[in-house]
């Protein structure tokens, strides 16, 4: 398992070069499958998120490489949390984004095309403002990012 790497919400600069490395290497993972970067909101004190979720885990698994480490749009982040799969419709819409909610777990999809560019940074941004969207009050620090090789996609 990879090791978590710290930063805070208006600054995810690691995140996405965390990105770009997996992206870079076209890894497949250790299944074949792929490889996710996973973004985690830090979790609220109990007793302030005692009727409102936010005492729970909250993760984007942003989905970088696909089966055999391709990397292309559109790429697809599944939002991890305490809302399940209508977590996707809780955020409004978003220039050049999908929201889908696909047998229970959410996503939201930056589009593109073969001939458009990786926009890492609005991906990064893009799974960042949602967690941040589904906590009430998101803290700027405990947020914190890892790679996982370990997908296993049926």
């Amino acid at each position: 398992m990879e090791k978590w790497v710290a930063f805070r919400r208006s600054r995810p600069e690691r995140v996405v070069e965390l990105v770009r490395q997996v992206a870079a290497a076209k890894d497949p993972g250790e299944h074949g499958h792929g490889v996710e970067v996973v973004v985690e909101a830090p979790r609220t004190k109990w007793w302030k998120a005692l009727f409102n979720h936010d005492d729970r885990l909250a993760q984007a698994r942003i989905v970088v490489t696909r089966e055999g480490g391709e990397v292309r749009y559109p790429f697809d982040i599944q939002l991890v949390t305490a809302y399940g799969g209508n977590a996707a419709h809780r955020l409004g819409s978003r220039p050049g984004w999908a929201m889908s909610n696909s047998a229970g777990m959410a996503f939201v999809i930056q589009k593109g095309t073969h001939r458009t560019a990786f926009d890492f940074e609005e991906l990064t941004a893009g799974a960042v403002a949602a967690l941040a969207k589904l906590r009430r009050k998101p803290q700027e620090r405990g947020w914190r990012a890892r790679v996982d090789r370990a997908v296993k996609r049926t």
